[in-house]
């Protein structure tokens, strides 16, 4: 391997996967293979994406805030706030592919009704979220043959195959051009559905129920130095979940989890054949890899339907029951809230930065904000790219992201805001504050420093600090692009129907103000 030569970037999306699910973040599931990225590599303790599937993936590919990317909400949901990514962003596909990088995504796309391959991909393979069905695979937008399929067809196993499959054609066809590969796996997003001998593996693992194992994981991460050993839990929210005593469908909920395990673990195998592939070829060490996820723990979905129908196999569709607010609440220990929501059970993401050429530390903790917007600066940084001011006849909206290498030296930020907003939830950070808000509700104040976990609002001591902070959010909305949820709710295909997320007043008042 030549030294000199650019990297090779490969970015791994997992899909509604928890803050702590994975073992080096302190989870119960077996993640042997990030375990290793994260031992070989740095992890970052407060790295954020933007709540939401579509959204998170159009800020990652963009660079920009999803609202100027064009993709705010989930995709084709709210009219043209959703339906494509504008033709005034670029995708890192598209930037790496003018610095002479071959370009090549498997997995989910969710990011508009324009196609990957048509924004910047050499190949690109998309699949549905239904893990056994091969009926809607479609290769550079044309669908598949689903005969052609084997009959253990498994789509997280699938989207690997043909990730490892383009990138050694990649070297057959262009051997000196490095590539890019985005690998946007769909697990562990609902429905639940493993394979029975990858369930099996987690077959009462999890008997305990979800206040002795989270209580258990926050001591964990604690001694892990991942989270601060002064942060209180936050609390449970009585009002979306029971305690597991009184939980009166514990099979069905344990059998839930096991499948999520089963996967993660999936997920995590399938990473594992990836990294050898790279070993076999001596790609690994200049190979710039980076893992993430696309939003918090879900709470979407949380009744049963029928609680004597297990989840597991292709029969089991999202219909009948997510694995509720316990689990939920389990995968983002040690934080508030979910998946929606800018509290940071919402938006924290485990993100592990693996790359041996170009990181001298190994295994070390970075405690520096980031977020998804940053990851495009990054890139460009370590490749030598241009972000270019024009593209395709189109002016291109400047870069938002900072680039975190400052972070991965000497865990130092050049940035100066994060800002979030997401369905009207909303939030800024500076420094040590975080100003956030459910939609419709007051700001809320935290001090991330000392309450990472959100449990001590603020606001009523330090106004000043509120009223600050909500003029930079405003400057931010009006230059970002950020309609209010009244102004794209008139795009609501589904208008009048409810939508199956937790009432938060309801929420909110269980937790204590201090």
């Amino acid at each position: 391997m030549n030294q000199n030569q650019k990297p090779n970037v490969i970015v791994i999306l997992a899909d509604d996967m928890g803050y702590s699910d994975i073992g080096c973040y302190g989870g119960h599931i077996d993640t042997p293979h990030l375990d290793r990225l994260a031992s070989n590599g740095i992890r970052f303790t407060e790295f954020s994406n933007t709540a939401r599937c579509s959204p998170s993936r159009a800020s990652l590919l963009t660079g920009l805030h999803p609202h100027q990317a064009g993709m705010a909400h989930l995709q084709g949901k709210y009219g043209p706030y959703t339906e494509r990514l504008s033709d005034h962003c670029v995708t890192i596909a598209e930037v790496l592919k003018g610095s002479g990088y071959g370009t090549y995504h498997s997995g989910k796309w969710h990011a508009g009704v324009v196609p990957a391959h048509q924004r910047g991909f050499d190949q690109s393979i998309v699949y549905t979220p239904e893990y056994f069905n091969p009926e809607k695979v479609a290769l550079n937008g044309q669908k598949l043959d689903p005969d052609s399929f084997d009959d253990d067809f498994f789509s997280t196993d699938h989207m690997t195959d043909q990730a490892i499959g383009f990138l050694r054609k990649h070297r057959e066809q262009m051997p000196n051009q490095p590539y890019f590969l985005y690998l946007a796996f769909n697990a562990p997003h609902f429905p639940l559905q493993a394979k029975e001998k990858d369930i099996q593996k987690y077959k009462g693992r999890f008997d305990q129920g979800w206040d002795v194992l989270r209580d258990e994981k926050f001591g964990r991460m604690q001694d892990m130095n991942i989270i601060d050993a002064s942060w209180e839990l936050s609390p449970q929210a009585a009002s979306a979940a029971s305690p597991w005593a009184e939980e009166p469908h514990k099979a069905w909920r344990l059998r839930a989890f096991e499948v999520y395990a089963a996967m993660v673990d999936c997920m995590d195998q399938n990473i594992g054949r990836l990294l050898q592939s790279l070993e076999e070829v001596d790609e690994l060490d200049n190979t710039l890899i980076m893992f993430l996820s696309d939003n918090g723990g879900s709470g979407e979905f949380p009744e049963i339907q029928n609680p004597d129908f297990l989840p597991g196999g292709p029969d089991y569709l999202t219909g009948n029951g997510h694995y509720g607010y316990g689990w939920a609440n389990l995968s983002n220990t040690p934080f508030r809230m979910y998946k929606h929501y800018i509290h940071e059970g919402g938006i924290a993401s485990p993100f592990i930065v693996h790359w041996p050429a170009g990181l001298e530390d190994k295994g070390d903790l970075r405690r520096s904000p980031a977020q998804l917007t940053d990851i495009m600066a990054t890139i460009v940084e370590v490749t030598g790219s241009v972000y270019p001011k024009a593209y395709n006849g189109n002016q291109i909206i400047p870069m938002e992201g900072t680039s975190m290498v400052s972070i991965w030296k000497n865990d130092t930020s050049m940035k100066e805001y994060l800002f979030w907003e997401h369905e009207g939830n909303c939030g800024v950070r500076h420094k040590n504050w975080k100003l956030v808000r459910f939609y419709a509700q007051p700001w809320e104040l935290y001090d991330m420093v000392s309450d990472g976990t959100e449990v001590n609002d603020l606001a009523e001591q330090y106004p000043e600090v509120v009223r600050r902070l909500e003029e930079e959010y405003v400057r931010w909305t009006q230059r970002a692009n950020v309609l209010t949820r009244e102004q794209y709710l008139k795009f609501d295909k589904n208008a009048g129907k409810k939508e199956q997320v937790v009432d938060i007043r309801k929420l909110k008042e269980s937790y204590p103000k201090k």
